[in-house]
């Protein structure tokens, strides 16, 4: 096992990432944020170097003290051999498997070492897999492969939004129990903290209604990917969230991000959004193991 450490081996990293995406993008999306200062204090562990096989990007140790966070337990991994990476994510000292935790990849192909692993471990996981697309300024760049001009779909007609009564603007700590409140993956405790540390680190966009507080928001992620967006019920079903999803990926592409995103298969409303603002759909899926020792 290494520990790549210093900008220099970061970028040869994301230059490798580079040309297993969209299969890496959870991962490179990750590094790619690390090279913006990493402020959620994260590390890349490979097997080997440079020709690596498995790449895990999970926090410091000093930064997972609380055993029943997997909030903050979260590891992203990449393998270029996934049906003989166990022996690696087996070992303690790249993976903790004595906490609560999360494992985030865009390999669907992890499944099957994963669930192993949690049955050496005897403990219980809990699979969820989602819809993964990205913006088609990025997947023009990073996957021209992928697209297909004839296929991309018109750009949706935004809804017009009375600027007097809506106002953009960014999100503050104080906001962050709203914004746990509606979301899926929220409503606790330790997720609150998690969003307070995106609101305090990364870009964040609010539409302001006329009480002055938010009525719809967008997040960022330590992961690069953009995440937690809401609309309060009210305020639903006016091009709000279009508005900031927009706002967002022209901000965070400008700011050198390469954003991206992840939709629940019964999410067809912002499934069809996604296309109203030319998301390209990825071949492969956003996947998550939430796990839970015995």
């Amino acid at each position: 096992m290494l520990y790549l450490q210093g900008p220099q081996m970061l970028q040869k990293l994301e230059q490798s990432l580079r040309k297993s995406l969209p299969e890496s993008l959870k991962v490179y999306g990750t590094v790619s944020s690390m090279k913006q200062g990493n402020p959620f204090k994260l590390k890349a562990l490979v097997d080997k170097w440079p020709d690596f096989n498995t790449v895990v990007v999970r926090p410091q140790e000093q930064e997972m003290t609380d055993d029943l966070d997997h909030y903050t337990n979260t590891y992203q991994i990449y393998s270029k051999d996934p049906k003989n990476c166990q022996d690696f994510l087996g070992s303690p000292e790249v993976i903790n498997w004595k906490q609560h935790l999360q494992i985030q990849s865009s390999q669907s192909s992890l499944d099957e070492v994963i669930k192993n692993l949690v049955a050496v471990q005897q403990g219980q996981v809990k699979h969820t897999q989602c819809f993964l697309y990205m913006n088609f300024q990025s997947a023009r760049e990073l996957l021209p492969s992928l697209l297909d001009w004839k296929l991309l779909p018109e750009p949706g007609k935004f809804t017009s939004i009375n600027q007097e009564v809506f106002k953009l603007s960014s999100l503050d700590v104080t906001h962050a129990a709203l914004v746990n409140k509606f979301w899926h993956f929220g409503g606790n405790e330790r997720s609150q903290r998690f969003i307070e540390r995106c609101i305090r680190t990364f870009p964040s966009f609010c539409l302001r209604g006329p009480e002055g507080t938010p009525a719809s928001w967008v997040l960022m992620d330590q992961t690069g990917e953009q995440r937690m967006a809401g609309t309060v019920p009210e305020y639903r079903r006016q091009g709000l969230i279009m508005q900031l999803l927009h706002t967002q990926v022209q901000t965070l592409v400008q700011l050198g991000f390469h954003p991206y995103c992840h939709v629940y298969k019964d999410n067809h409303t912002m499934q069809r959004m996604m296309l109203k603002t030319q998301n390209i759909s990825m071949p492969c899926y956003w996947n998550q193991w939430k796990y839970m020792p015995l």
